[in-house]
């Protein structure tokens, strides 16, 4: 989801263009049977992420355009829209995957690139976040990228994750996760940053920050974070996709 606290869209972009180019990378190497198999997503094949990458794109295009014109045009019409769009895109071959993907992914960074500078905090109608400055569509596409990157499981891991993406992540997070009923209580240790959820009477879970936030958003089962009191670590909700 987009922030009014979002990075500099001009700082991000470089790092966006990289990610960018290794998920292609990725989807190009793809044949036919390779995007039929499971992502890391419940019910979705590889086919549904590279599509749902793709939209997403298309997506932040559309909120950069809206910004640009001062148009009222959404990111979707409605999730029922976002959900059509991904599950019509999915039976696609592979090379028709890989290619959508390469053009909407350029389409936004070419956009993203040309966006003046005093439109970024134009307000754009976010879907499920209302009226909201189109500065987070550079910071959120990166997010789209590199976790759904990870989600394909083609050995792009949460340790391959870019340091300064992880440490912008982990605390927004956090304190969407502590915002959850379902949420455990429990202390996160990382670095010398200390994060509390819930009454903060549960274990106290240490890792790196790639390692919790993998753990946090459900791409690990997260293996390489310490507990204590030893134990398994606590159960956590279902993260959004």
């Amino acid at each position: 989801m987009a922030t009014d606290e979002t990075p500099a869209p001009a700082d991000l972009l470089p790092g966006l263009r990289t990610s960018v180019t290794s998920l292609l990378a990725s989807a190009a190497a793809f044949g036919d049977e390779d995007v039929r198999a499971p992502s890391l997503l419940p019910g979705w094949s590889r086919a549904h992420v590279l599509t749902h990458v793709a939209r997403s794109a298309d997506s932040r295009s559309r909120l950069l355009a809206a910004a640009r014109t001062g148009a009222d045009v959404p990111q979707y019409t409605d999730e029922a829209h976002r959900e059509r769009e991904i599950e019509e895109g999915a039976g696609r071959s592979a090379a028709a995957l890989a290619e959508d993907l390469a053009t909407a992914l350029r389409r936004f960074l070419r956009a993203a690139a040309e966006h003046p500078e005093d439109g970024w905090d134009v307000p754009v109608r976010w879907l499920g976040g209302g009226m909201r400055p189109v500065r987070g569509a550079v910071a959120s596409m990166l997010r789209e990228v590199e976790v759904h990157h990870t989600d394909l499981r083609t050995g792009h891991r949460p340790a391959d994750w870019p340091p300064a993406f992880v440490d912008r992540e982990l605390p927004s997070t956090v304190e969407e996760l502590a915002g959850r009923v379902d949420a455990p209580s429990m202390v996160l240790l990382v670095g010398g940053a200390t994060y509390v959820i819930g009454d903060g009477r549960g274990p106290r879970v240490t890792g790196s920050g790639a390692e919790l936030l993998g753990w946090l958003t459900g791409r690990t089962g997260g293996e390489g974070a310490a507990v204590d009191p030893p134990g398994p670590l606590p159960a956590l909700p279902t993260w959004r996709s």
